[in-house]
């Protein structure tokens, strides 16, 4: 996670954005807006991923698995 930390990255990015920016699909980042495990707002019909939260909380969940 150190390349996308070293960019500046908006807070809020549309998921197809946070897709592009974290390398994860988009179909996982909508699942996970809709059951509520990725953070995010919902504007109207869009969902608003807080990528920087999202990178910490991969970051602190990925070392429990391995």
């Amino acid at each position: 996670m150190q390349v996308a930390e070293s960019r500046q990255i908006p807070p809020y990015m549309k998921i197809r954005a946070a897709s592009r920016a974290t390398g994860l699909s988009q179909y996982f980042l909508r699942q996970g807006c809709k059951d509520g495990t990725i953070p995010h707002i919902k504007s109207g019909t869009v969902y608003l991923v807080n990528v920087p939260k999202l990178l910490r909380q991969l970051d602190t969940d990925g070392g429990a698995a391995e």
